[in-house]
């Protein structure tokens, strides 16, 4: 009887720690999600892709995505070519910007040393001037 007890409480506790390593073994795996911040980003970058696509696919075609996703890059290369213009390079300092009620032209100005923009709208020209001025010098520290 007492080899019966003792058999069934090691054959107890043979099952109830293999038991417990699985379940710290399967508790363990969702902490790396919440401790690093790389990882959080990606999910959140994933999940909102997902949430974008859903809306999106409801809202507008292929073909209006890829239009959309055409101006945008236009629209950023001009901005580079605008902000990031050097004077001394070989780049042209020029360009035209398609927009949706008109047109973008941005050119520098080698006398006054400036990027001028003008807006087209409804057959009449605006212009906006950008004055880079002189740059100071870096903060001392």
């Amino acid at each position: 009887m007492k080899k019966i007890v003792l058999l069934s409480l090691v054959v107890i506790l043979v099952f109830s720690m293999g038991g417990l390593a699985r379940a710290q073994h399967t508790m363990s795996w969702g902490f790396e999600l919440i401790g690093n911040p790389n990882a959080r980003q990606v999910a959140l970058n994933i999940a909102n892709a997902q949430q974008e696509l859903l809306r999106t696919t409801e809202d507008q075609s292929g073909i209006d995505r890829f239009k959309e996703s055409l101006d945008r890059m236009a629209m950023s290369k001009a901005i580079r070519d605008i902000v990031y213009y050097d004077p001394t390079s070989d780049a042209p300092g020029y360009g035209f910007v398609p927009v949706e009620d008109g047109w973008i032209y941005y050119e520098w100005d080698e006398v006054s040393g400036s990027m001028k923009i003008f807006y087209f709208s409804d057959g009449s020209w605006t212009e906006i001037t950008i004055d880079s001025g002189n740059q100071p010098a870096p903060p001392a520290w």
